[in-house]
């Protein structure tokens, strides 16, 4: 356990929860207008989006997680950051959408302005899985796409009529598929910011209703 300075963020980091990496940077640094606006910030990790949000003048912020440590480690990172827990900014535990209802009812959310999902998008073997919380941030399934099409699936059910989803992926989840799926959905959808590496590109795909 360490803790890393991002950008103005503080974060204390887990053994068992995804690390903010260069993708999480790229997010940060694109992220849409969140000023008095509620956030939903699906496989939030550490919370650094959470934060982040919060941070750029967001009203209300939800982190969601499947991974229970992820709970614990971003509901510290709020407190180090100096933000009023369980005020503006909650952290629950969820497998996507899951529990949301509930937690919507619970806070008196209709729906949500923004959501943002830093998918876990790398194409992945059973040979290649990691120990089991760990492997919930990378693992895509065989094509990288099993967790972001249930995300896509179901994200439309939860996002206010002007609203706006953010997503992170890499070009190995196919950037094609993803804007064919969400226009199939409803969205009008493009690719914002990118950052190449020499085996691939980190991507932010930004969807309107449309």
């Amino acid at each position: 356990m360490k803790i890393l300075k991002i950008k103005d963020i503080l974060i204390k980091t887990h053994s068992k929860v995804y690390e903010p990496a260069e993708d999480s940077e790229l997010l940060l640094d694109n992220l849409v207008n969140v000023k008095n606006k509620t956030v939903l910030d699906v496989g939030t990790g550490t919370g650094i989006q959470a934060i982040n949000a919060i941070k750029k003048g967001a009203k209300i912020v939800i982190g969601v997680d499947v991974n229970p440590y992820s709970i614990e480690i971003a509901k510290e990172n709020a407190l180090l950051n100096k933000l009023e827990l369980n005020r503006n900014i909650f952290f629950f535990k969820s497998d996507l959408f899951k529990n949301m209802d509930e937690i919507m009812d619970k806070l008196n959310i209709k729906k949500f302005d923004v959501i943002l999902f830093n998918a876990p998008y790398l194409p992945t073997s059973e040979e290649e899985k990691l120990e089991k919380y760990l492997n919930y941030a990378f693992d895509g399934g065989i094509d990288g796409r099993q967790v972001l099409d249930r995300f896509i699936h179901k994200v439309s059910h939860y996002l206010e009529e002007n609203g706006i989803i953010q997503i992170v992926q890499s070009s190995l989840t196919g950037e094609e598929k993803t804007l064919t799926l969400l226009k199939k959905h409803g969205f009008e959808a493009k690719k914002t910011a990118s950052m190449k590496f020499p085996y691939e590109e980190l991507q932010i795909i930004t969807a309107k209703r449309g």
